[in-house]
C-alpha cells in the first residue's frame, strides 16, 4: 500500500468546481518598470531603504529606487543564459537578515545562485558534464547601490549539459536564520537518472538506480532537493558528507544540527527535503514561517507543496515515483510499497495550455481583502491564480488573470518590506505591483539615535495601523544604551518594539559612556549623552 500524507490533495484540473476568491474590485497590476531583460523575481532587503532589487535571468541585478530604475546594475554575474524558455542564468538572490543594520554581523552580505558560464569560469573545471550551479556570497560597496565585484563560492552543484532546465536555484533565509535553496533534478525527462531520490552521490545515468552503486565519474548530488545550510558559521574543515563543499578544505558554511540526515552515513547533510522535479520558485510565509513550494511537473500535474513551520512530516515529496498525487513510475525502486511521502496541498493538470507552475507568495501586505491568499502563476498559459482556505481549511483557487501570451511569461514573484506583492513577466521585461486603492491606513515611525550608538533600520518606517515596528539598537564601543523611548514601546535586549501604532510617532535612542553606567551602580538618566 502506498503511504502518503494529505491523501485528499485538492485537484485543480480544468473543470474542478472551486469557490471564488474575494479580492478588491479594483485590484490591478501596476507597472514598476519595463526595462529589465528577462526579470524573474523581486527582492527587498529589510534595511528601510524602500529599494527593490530585480533579478535578471541574463545575469544582472537592477535597483528600483524612489520609483526609478537606476542605470547602473547593482551586480553583474557571468552566467550561462541561452535565452527565453529555460531555467538557467541568474536564478536566486537573498539578503542576509542583518543586511543594512548598523553594527550587526554580516550586515553587508547577500547571496546569489547562478549557472556558471561554459567551462565554469573562473573555477576552470566543471563538476559535471555542464556548467555548475553555484551559490556565492557577495558584499555591498561603500555605495549602497553598487555591490563589490567578485563573490566567494559557498556551494557548488554538478549539472548536465546543456544546463537549461530543472535547476531550481531560488534562495531565501528562513525564520531560523539558515539559508534555504531549491535545486531541480538536473533536467533528464521522466527523472530516469534517479537524482531526486538519491540522498548521496551517483553517476548521471540510467544504469544505476541506487546511490553510491557505482564509482563512475562524474558524480551528481543534491539534485531535486530543498537544501538548508548555516552560512554564518563558516571556516571549519568540510566533512565527507558536506556534498556541496570540497572535503578536507575550509568550508564557507556548516550544517544545521536539525537537518534530517545529520549523523547518518553516505547521505548529503545539506538535504532538508527531497523528491522534487523542479522547485523553480518558492517562498516563506512571512507571518507563519511556512514554506510554499511550487514544483514544476512533466506531463500530468503541477503541484503546490506546503511545509508547515516545525512540521514532523516525512522529508520525501514523491518525484519521480509520483507526479503530484498520481503514480508516475511503478518499476524498480518505485515499486510499492513506497517510502512515506507528502502529497501536494494543491495540484492542477495540463489542459488549457498549462504546463509550468511559478510559485508565488501568501499575501501579507497592505490590502485587507487580499490578506492570506496564496498567489501563483503558470508561465505557459500566462494565468495568475489566487488560492485561499475556507473555514474548514480546505484550499480552493480561481483564475484571476489570463493574458494568453504563451510560454515564458509570469516566471517569478517577490515582496517588499511592507508586504506588497510583485510579479515579473520574463517575456516582456515588465515588473508589476499588485495595487488596489482599498489599502489600509498607515503611519510613519521615525527613528532617532543620539551620539554613541545607532538604530536600525535608520530610516522612517511605514506601518499599517495597529501593527508594530521593531528596531535594533546598538551602542558604539565604550558606550551603552541609556534608554529608548517612543511609540509606547519596550526594549528587550537590543531590540525595541513599538506598541500597536495608531498615529505617526518617533523612537529615540540615547547612549551613555559605559563607565558612567556601571561605576557605583549609576543608572543612566535624562542627562546621559544624547
Amino acid at each position: 500500500m502506498r503511504h502518503s500524507i494529505r491523501a485528499a490533495a485538492i485537484a485543480l484540473a480544468a473543470g474542478t468546481a472551486v469557490h471564488a476568491q474575494t479580492v478588491p474590485s479594483d485590484l490591478a497590476l501596476e507597472v514598476v518598470t519595463n526595462a529589465v531583460t528577462a526579470p524573474i523575481g523581486v527582492r527587498a532587503p529589510h534595511d528601510g531603504s524602500g529599494r527593490l532589487f530585480i533579478l535578471s535571468q541574463a545575469g544582472t541585478i537592477r535597483i528600483v529606487k524612489n520609483g526609478v530604475l537606476l542605470p547602473t546594475p547593482f551586480l553583474t554575474v557571468p552566467v550561462t543564459y541561452p535565452g527565453s524558455g529555460g531555467t538557467s542564468g541568474l536564478l536566486g538572490l537573498a539578503f542576509h537578515p542583518n543586511y543594512g543594520h548598523v553594527g550587526a554581523p554580516h550586515n553587508d552580505e547577500f547571496y546569489v545562485v547562478s549557472m556558471r558560464p561554459p567551462g565554469c569560469t573562473p573555477a576552470g573545471t566543471c563538476l559535471g558534464s555542464g556548467p555548475d550551479e553555484v551559490l556565492e556570497r557577495y558584499t555591498v560597496s561603500a555605495d549602497p547601490d553598487v555591490a563589490n565585484a567578485g563573490g566567494t563560492v559557498v556551494m557548488r552543484l554538478a549539472d548536465n549539459s546543456p544546463p537549461s532546465y530543472h535547476n531550481g536555484g531560488d534562495i531565501h533565509f528562513g525564520p531560523d536564520g539558515y539559508l534555504y535553496m531549491s535545486s531541480g533534478d538536473g533536467g533528464q525527462e521522466s527523472g530516469t537518472h534517479w537524482l531526486a531520490e538519491c540522498l548521496w552521490k551517483k553517476p548521471n545515468d540510467t544504469t544505476s538506480t541506487s546511490c553510491g552503486s557505482s564509482a563512475a565519474t562524474p558524480q551528481y548530488f543534491l539534485r531535486g532537493k530543498m537544501l538548508r545550510i548555516d552560512v554564518d558559521t563558516r571556516g571549519a574543515t568540510a566533512t565527507d558528507e558536506m556534498c556541496g563543499a570540497t572535503p578536507g578544505q575550509l568550508a564557507e558554511y556548516s550544517i544545521p544540527p536539525g537537518n534530517p540526515y545529520v549523523g547518518s552515513s553516505q547521505t548529503c547533510d545539506e538535504i532538508f527535503l527531497y523528491g522534487f522535479r523542479n522547485p523553480w520558485r518558492w517562498s516563506f510565509d512571512r507571518a507563519t514561517g511556512d514554506m510554499w513550494i511550487a514544483d514544476v511537473g512533466q506531463v500530468q500535474r503541477e503541484e503546490i507543496d506546503l511545509r508547515l513551520a516545525g512540521s514532523s512530516e516525512p522529508p520525501y515529496y514523491g518525484w519521480h515515483c509520483m507526479e503530484g498525487s498520481l503514480v508516475f513510475r511503478t518499476t524498480e525502486v518505485c515499486a510499492p510499497p513506497l517510502p512515506p511521502q507528502v502529497l501536494p496541498l494543491m495540484e492542477y493538470g495540463h489542459s488549457g495550455g498549462r504546463c509550468a507552475i511559478t510559485g508565488g507568495y501568501r499575501f501579507r501586505g497592505p490590502i485587507p481583502a487580499f490578506q492570506g491568499m496564496y498567489v501563483f502563476a503558470d508561465s505557459c498559459s500566462s494565468e495568475i491564480f489566487f488560492a485561499k482556505p475556507d473555514a474548514q481549511n480546505q484550499w480552493s483557487w480561481s483564475v484571476w488573470r489570463d493574458d494568453a501570451n504563451g510560454y515564458g511569461t509570469y516566471s517569478g514573484f517577490g515582496e517588499d518590506e511592507a508586504g506588497n506583492l510583485y510579479v515579473a513577466n520574463t517575456d516582456t521585461g515588465v515588473v508589476y505591483r499588485f495595487h488596489s486603492s482599498q489599502g489600509v491606513v498607515t503611519h510613519v515611525v521615525t527613528p532617532h539615535a543620539g551620539p554613541g550608538g545607532a538604530i536600525a533600520p535608520p530610516t522612517p518606517q511605514t506601518v499599517a495601523e495597529g501593527a508594530t515596528a521593531a528596531f535594533d539598537v546598538q551602542a558604539a564601543p565604550g558606550y551603552a544604551i541609556a534608554g529608548v523611548d517612543g511609540c509606547g514601546g519596550a526594549l528587550t535586549g537590543n531590540m525595541f518594539t513599538t506598541a500597536p501604532v495608531v498615529a505617526d510617532c518617533d523612537v529615540t535612542a540615547t547612549f551613555a559612556v559605559a563607565d558612567r553606567i556601571f561605576a557605583d551602580g549609576f543608572e543612566p538618566s535624562a542627562k546621559s549623552v544624547r
